[in-house]
């Protein structure tokens, strides 16, 4: 009846033991898990940011572009006597603020922004004569963001056969 008393208290001794080392071990993977994502959480959350300030600063510079813009059609309106001579004008010194295009008789300007090294902020805008003084000098049309990935065709994987 002593060993059998021997045995039994030295069984529920190691089960205790085993349960407290598997706990502890759940502890700390589930610790070591945390910090891992927590570190991947941060690293993401700063990528993000840093796209989301690049994509600021390129939107400032836009403005900025957009002021020396609305400047020179200023200039333009001043100077010229009418719509003609007005878009004369915006086609002569507009294409040091980006590439003039003429489609169907309206007349674009387009000018891009770099945001990150495969990124950029195309603006394209359509010039207009102003009728009245309250009338805008120019609409925005396109406002977006252009990545500029190739993908070499090697690359694509073969589903089909």
């Amino acid at each position: 009846m002593t060993a059998q008393k021997e045995q039994r208290s030295f069984s529920n001794f190691g089960f205790s033991t085993i349960l407290l080392s598997f706990v502890m071990i759940c502890v700390v993977i589930f610790s070591a898990l945390t910090l891992i994502t927590a570190n991947s959480d941060y690293k993401l959350s700063k990528r993000v940011a840093d796209k989301t300030s690049a994509y600021y600063i390129a939107q400032e510079k836009a403005y900025e572009r957009l002021i020396a813009i609305e400047e020179l059609c200023v200039n333009c309106y001043t100077s010229s006597i009418g719509a003609e001579s007005f878009f004369g004008r915006i086609e002569a010194h507009g294409k040091t603020y980006g590439s003039i295009q003429t489609i169907d008789g309206i007349l674009y300007l387009m000018f891009e922004e770099p945001i990150a090294e495969n990124q950029h902020l195309s603006v394209k805008l359509r010039i207009s004569y102003p009728e009245t003084e309250n009338t805008a000098f120019f609409e925005i049309v396109e406002w977006k963001s252009i990545y500029n990935i190739e993908i070499p065709e090697d690359s694509f994987l073969d589903l089909i056969q």
